[in-house]
């Protein structure tokens, strides 16, 4: 189905830190992707995905883009998949409590939120009614689905679909939960898509440092292209877009500079991106293209 010739050749095109797992899960197929030549192309389309203001006065992007909060969202999503589907305990908070990678009180806040959002419905389980099924809404699937779901698009830009996935999955909340349910087990199993890129999973520790990060590469791919970038670079066209203050823009692109990533000029005029991080980014990238179009094709071959 997919184009995975010439490994060795394509492999040499992926960053150091995923040598060890070059035969594994999702990176022949990523190996593939990133050796089109439209792959630079699919990836300014994804930064500007990212960048996009959100429809909504609630500041899901500065919620939403920390890695704790996303990730505790995730179990939730996981949780949730595998019990629709007969497996595990039902996602109550006490069940999140046991396995998201947070402290008891910490999780018990999160959910509060969430449910003050609409992201969450909590409901009486039929087999206790003491206890209160947590039910991601279609909002927070969306939300956690963001960049996966704008990968998936991005796959499909270099390697069309027979008929639109990401399209298709945005108005199916149980597809979408499913999808993001598989991904979750698959993190469970080996952590191939996030652990061997640390410059990356630093920006996803700060509030808004991936969408940051995302508006500074797809300035950069923009200029690549001859384009324009789809959000100023300036500390204060940044704050203003997520919500956050100048002084945490700058300390996100100060944190970028000393650890070689990339540098921005005063006013947010031009970008310098180190080739390594580069690389890393992109490498990253080319995995998560290919984690969740596989995956996807998967889902749906399972429920036609």
């Amino acid at each position: 189905m997919h184009d995975v010739s010439e490994p060795a050749t394509r492999a040499g095109m992926l960053h150091r830190s995923i040598a060890l797992h070059i035969d594994k899960g999702p990176w022949p197929y990523a190996a593939s992707l990133i050796g089109r030549s439209g792959f630079r192309d699919a990836l300014r389309l994804y930064c500007a995905a990212m960048t996009q203001p959100l429809a909504t006065s609630w500041p899901a992007d500065k919620f939403f883009g920390q890695k704790l909060r996303y990730l505790v969202s995730f179990v939730l999503i996981g949780l949730d998949a595998r019990w629709r589907r007969g497996d595990g305990d039902a996602p109550t908070l006490a069940a999140l409590q046991r396995i998201a990678p947070a402290s008891a009180r910490q999780i018990a806040e999160l959910v509060g939120t969430l449910k003050l959002g609409g992201y969450l419905v909590a409901s009486r389980l039929p087999t206790d009614r003491r206890a209160l099924r947590l039910s991601p809404s279609m909002t927070l699937l969306q939300e956690i689905g963001r960049s996966p779901l704008a990968f998936l698009g991005a796959s499909e830009h270099l390697d069309p679909a027979a008929s639109p996935i990401a399209a298709r999955l945005r108005l199916e909340p149980a597809g979408l939960g499913d999808w993001l349910g598989a991904s979750y087990e698959m993190f469970l199993q080996e952590d191939l898509y996030f652990a061997p890129f640390c410059n990356v999973v630093e920006f996803t520790g700060q509030d808004c440092g991936y969408p940051v990060l995302s508006a500074v590469l797809a300035a950069h791919y923009a200029a690549l292209a001859d384009a324009a970038a789809p959000a100023p670079l300036s500390y204060g066209g940044l704050a203003e877009r997520f919500r956050v203050s100048r002084q945490h823009v700058g300390n996100i692109f100060a944190n970028a500079e000393r650890r070689g990533c990339f540098s921005v000029d005063r006013g947010g005029r031009s970008v310098a991106v180190s080739a390594d991080f580069l690389s890393e980014f992109e490498t990253w990238a080319a995995g998560q293209m290919a984690h969740y179009r596989l995956l996807a094709e998967r889902e749906f071959d399972t429920r036609s």
